[in-house]
């Protein structure tokens, strides 16, 4: 089943699939120039939607696009 990505969403995730690396909350937040909550919405809904993973390393968490 397609998961339809909410429009305010487009820009996070068309960034997290030209990555070729996990990006954190904070990278999407700088090159998008958004705030940090909708950042972490948008990533934290592309995890709920399983179209793409979340992972810690440290203390740090990261983001990466389901393959």
């Amino acid at each position: 089943m397609p998961v339809k990505i909410p429009p305010e969403y487009e820009k996070a995730w068309n960034y997290l699939c030209s990555r070729k690396t996990p990006a954190t909350i904070k990278q999407v937040r700088k090159v998008l120039l958004i705030s940090e909550t909708h950042a972490r919405r948008a990533l934290e809904y592309f995890v709920f939607a399983e179209i793409a993973d979340r992972f810690q390393q440290g203390s740090t968490t990261f983001y990466r696009v389901k393959e």
